[in-house]
């Protein structure tokens, strides 16, 4: 059975470098999975949190420490196994009977692929709402990023920028505020 009461939105961080292009042996990864619920109901957002994800095949940069504020200790230390969260997230979220989201294709594109060659059982629907490509189907132009996109529609941003629980909740305020002000 589908459920349609809630969406649960996803943001992804994932291992990077300042040139944009992994080290010799070394390839782009997850190291946190931010996730919430939104009530479709009233706006509320609920169950926010984020799982860390030790890395596999790379290691954390200075450059991507600066970016999301992961350092490979608290990655270490904090961070469980992809295949832990993916559990995880189906058993607390019903996320294989919801509707999922995300600002942009990065996050679904990078799960997708990460699961696939681990052997993971893929952690959500079928069913996937790129919250930056139905902002450019409404507004009829190309979508800014998610906190240029929040300000023209005087949505406070919570929080901190790349990181993945923030990005999700405030991702899932501005889904919540297209779909009900259309």
């Amino acid at each position: 059975m589908f459920l349609y009461d809630k969406i649960i939105v996803i943001d992804i961080e994932a291992t990077c470098w300042e040139k944009g292009q992994a080290p010799e042996n070394q390839k782009r990864e997850i190291i946190e999975i931010g996730i919430c619920k939104l009530n479709m109901a009233d706006g509320s957002i609920e169950d926010q949190r984020s799982y860390l994800i030790r890395p596999v095949h790379s290691e954390v940069s200075r450059y991507c420490t600066e970016l999301t504020g992961l350092t490979p200790e608290k990655l270490e230390k904090k961070g469980i196994s992809l295949q832990e969260a993916c559990s995880r997230i189906k058993n607390r979220y019903s996320s294989l009977q919801r509707t999922y989201a995300g600002y942009g294709g990065f996050d679904k594109t990078i799960m997708e692929s990460q699961c696939r060659e681990a052997g993971i059982r893929f952690p959500f629907s079928e069913t996937y709402l790129d919250v930056k490509v139905l902002l450019s189907l409404m507004s009829g132009e190309k979508a800014a990023g998610l906190i240029r996109e929040m300000h023209a529609r005087n949505i406070e941003f919570q929080g901190t920028a790349h990181s993945g629980a923030d990005d999700a909740l405030n991702t899932a305020k501005l889904l919540y505020h297209m779909l009900k002000n259309k």
